[in-house]
């Protein structure tokens, strides 16, 4: 990843890296934190700035948590917001660490603020619901505390073009849906990580995030493995 001492992470069409565990992104005691690839501010999520001009706070930010190298804690109702414009694509690819740590339906992200859609976590009978779209259940039908998915690090990929969009955990791809537009290639101005795009309100997240990685294209197969395989040590 440009400028970390971690793993080799491909870096072709790569615009947004956080990690806590890296002090250029972000140290114990900040209040905001930075994308290592533009430097661009993330902020406390706050109101429903659409996307106009956001009014961070700087209490609902995540704090800094040493766990596996240093993760951002949502706990307490935090929400992340983006100040920089991440543009619209026609192709992308978001990959996320996650730790989940009670079954309420909770915001994963939320694009909504400029065109983009929303994406939970137990919601509408799925673990994992992307717009309606994905979908996943972890066994193979609903239970909002099934062990693979509570209080245990997951790997979790999106991928979307023109074409299709494709959802993957640890490496390995679990649905897919096909469309003639794809489910989402927005991210644009006040992107928001762990909470609802238009409120700093209910269904925060609950838990932790590692690293999250957003590409101006579809990863490969290989690539998505080569990530997790890459990074699994830290949080497995």
């Amino acid at each position: 990843m440009a400028g970390s001492t971690g793993p080799d992470i491909v870096e072709d069409g790569l615009i947004l890296a956080l990690d806590a565990g890296n002090s250029k992104c972000f140290t114990s005691g900040n209040t905001t934190c930075n994308n290592i690839i533009t430097g661009g501010s993330v902020t406390g999520a706050s109101g429903n700035p659409g996307a106009g001009t956001h009014s961070p706070k700087y209490y609902n930010f995540p704090t800094y948590n040493s766990t596996n190298g240093g993760v951002f804690d949502f706990a307490g109702g935090k929400g992340m917001n983006f100040e920089e414009d991440l543009g619209f694509t026609t192709t992308r690819t978001l990959i996320m660490w996650f730790y989940k740590n009670s079954t309420g339906a909770q915001y994963v992200v939320d694009a909504r603020a400029n065109g983009g859609q929303y994406f939970l976590s137990n919601y509408q009978s799925h673990n994992i619901t992307y717009h309606n779209a994905l979908k996943y259940n972890f066994g193979g039908s609903y239970n909002a505390e099934h062990p693979d998915f509570i209080n245990k690090w997951n790997c979790m990929t999106v991928t979307s073009d023109n074409n299709e969009s494709r959802l993957y955990l640890g490496g390995a791809e679990v649905d897919s849906y096909v469309a003639q537009n794809s489910i989402d290639e927005d991210f644009g101005k006040n992107f928001r990580i762990g909470t609802r795009y238009s409120a700093h309100q209910n269904s925060e997240w609950t838990g932790y995030f590692g690293p999250i990685l957003a590409y101006n294209r579809v990863l490969t197969d290989s690539e998505i493995l080569n990530y997790y395989n890459q990074t699994k040590s830290r949080f497995r």
